[in-house]
């Protein structure tokens, strides 16, 4: 009886998705929960946890240290991995603090053009129906294409940071 109240409990805390990214077939890519201000990042082969701790999220095996127009995702010991620029018009995320090179999420009228360093196109992000179509790889419920969702696209960045970055910006947004 106590497991099965245990369990309850833990079903009843658990936070809804914010965010669900699947591919066509329904798989889950990453999932985003939100309790508060704290996350829960699930992704293709682990799970993070980011809880506030002054201005910055800290994950078990990152840090997300935040600015007024972005925020740069760093190791534990604050060595950066990705700056990401948010403007009105497009998502920067580069690997550099003066943002060269970067991948840049495109934002113009109702879809998103995600582009590799040397403007290399790697796909878009629309609604198509009943769901956003990211790429030809990716699918999200909804009907709204929001500019996060061309994260999932960015195959150089390693998941568990890819995940984050996708999950800063669907909160912020």
């Amino acid at each position: 009886m106590w497991k099965s109240f245990a369990l309850a409990l833990l079903l009843v805390a658990a936070p809804s998705p914010l965010i669900v990214v699947t591919t066509p077939a329904g798989k889950r890519v990453v999932e985003v929960a939100q309790s508060g201000s704290d996350l829960t990042v699930t992704y293709d082969g682990g799970v993070l946890h980011g809880r506030f701790k002054g201005d910055k999220r800290k994950y078990e095996s990152l840090e997300v240290k935040l600015g007024d127009d972005g925020f740069k995702v760093r190791t534990l010991d604050a060595k950066l991995l990705w700056k990401v620029k948010i403007s009105a018009d497009k998502i920067k995320v580069s690997n550099n603090e003066e943002n060269k090179d970067p991948f840049e999420l495109k934002i113009k009228d109702a879809k998103v053009k995600v582009y590799a360093p040397g403007d290399r196109l790697l796909g878009e992000v629309r609604v198509r129906g009943d769901h956003v179509e990211i790429g030809d790889r990716f699918r999200a419920a909804g009907t709204r294409a929001n500019a996060f969702y061309g994260v999932a696209l960015l195959d150089a960045v390693p998941a568990p940071q890819r995940a984050v970055i996708l999950a800063e910006l669907a909160v912020r947004h």
